[in-house]
């Protein structure tokens, strides 16, 4: 995924005390409706991995488009928070969101190792 004008973005959230499993149904379960309004976003690619005994999620994506500063939220992913506020550590009604540096990326294209 080295297309130029995707931008990619990682983060840290934290899972309050014995809501793994809660974390890990509701992802399982996940509305289509949110699906469609992460598209919409321009998200094409979103993992999570999950560390468990850090109580620790990391998220990695790719957007067509990065986020515009100040433009309002989608209504479904503004619900959607909400849902996930009793199973998430917040900060006020966002979940703690620690953002990541991106140092290192590397693919193999064509037999062609590409690293930045």
């Amino acid at each position: 995924m080295s297309d130029p004008k995707l931008h990619v973005s990682g983060f840290l959230l934290r899972i309050r005390p014995g809501k793994t499993d809660e974390y890990r149904r509701r992802h399982a379960e996940i509305w289509p409706k949110m699906l469609d309004a992460l598209r919409r976003s321009g998200v094409v690619s979103y993992d999570i991995f999950l560390n468990e005994p850090n109580l620790m999620v990391f998220g990695h994506l790719f957007r067509s488009r990065a986020p515009e500063p100040g433009a309002p939220e989608d209504p479904v992913i503004l619900r959607w928070r909400a849902f996930m506020a009793d199973v998430l550590e917040m900060e006020g009604d966002q979940p703690l969101r620690e953002p990541l540096e991106h140092v290192f990326h590397m693919e193999f294209d064509e037999g062609i190792c590409r690293s930045s």
